[in-house]
C-alpha cells in the first residue's frame, strides 16, 4: 500500500490512525503531533545529544477520503512538515496563537510514534536490555506509539485515564488493527 501511494509506512499508519480519530471525534480536521529525531546539518551529526522536534501534522478527512486519498493527503502533510521540521515547535504554538494552558498540550492533544527495532548494543562481556519506565501521567490525551521489530509491528496506547476508560481504549486498539490489517 505504502509503495502503490508513493509512501512511507508511517505514512500509511499515521493516516489509519487520523482516520480512526475522526470517527471517534466526529470531526473532518485532524491535528496529530509526531516526533522527529533529525540532525539535517553534517555540523550537528558528531555532538552529542538528542535533537528532538515535535512536528503538528494537521491531516483534512473532509468529503469522507477513500483510503487511497487520505494516504495521499497525508503524505503531502508530512513531506510539507518535514521540510519545517527545523523550525522550533513552541514558535508554531505562537505563530497559530494557540492558548497556552496546564491542562493540554497546544495545537494537538494526540500524539503518534513509529520506532525502528534499536539496533542491539554490544560491550565486551556486558549485555544491555532496554527497558520502558513505567508511565505515571500521559502527556498527551491520547498517544498511539508503534515499534517496527523484526516480528512485525507492536505498540502501545498511552492515554488520559480521565477521559477514556481502558475498554474504550482496548476498542480503539482492536479498531486501528482491523483499519491497518485492510
Amino acid at each position: 500500500v505504502a509503495r502503490r501511494n508513493e509512501s512511507t509506512l508511517f505514512m500509511v499508519l499515521l493516516a489509519g490512525y487520523a482516520g480512526l480519530l475522526a470517527r471517534y471525534s466526529g470531526q473532518d480536521d485532524i491535528v496529530i503531533g509526531a516526533p522527529v529525531a533529525g540532525r539535517p546539518l553534517a555540523e550537528t551529526e558528531t555532538l552529542i545529544g538528542l535533537f528532538l522536534n515535535t512536528i503538528a501534522l494537521r491531516i483534512d478527512l473532509s468529503d469522507n477520503p477513500s483510503c487511497e486519498h487520505l494516504i495521499q493527503n497525508v503524505r503531502r502533510t508530512v513531506v510539507d512538515a518535514l521540510a519545517n521540521q527545523d523550525l522550533p515547535f513552541e514558535k508554531v504554538v505562537d505563530q497559530v496563537g494557540a492558548d497556552r494552558t496546564l491542562n493540554h498540550t497546544p495545537v494537538y492533544q494526540a500524539m503518534f510514534m513509529l520506532n525502528d527495532d534499536p539496533a542491539p548494543v554490544a560491550f565486551s562481556g556486558v549485555e544491555i536490555t532496554p527497558l520502558e519506565p513505567p508511565t505515571v501521567s500521559t502527556k498527551f490525551d491520547l498517544t498511539l506509539s508503534l515499534n517496527e521489530t523484526s516480528n512485525g509491528l507492536e505498540g502501545y496506547i498511552e492515554f488520559a485515564s480521565d477521559l477514556f476508560d481502558t475498554s474504550t481504549i482496548h476498542e480503539i486498539a482492536e479498531q486501528y488493527c482491523a483499519i491497518v490489517r485492510e
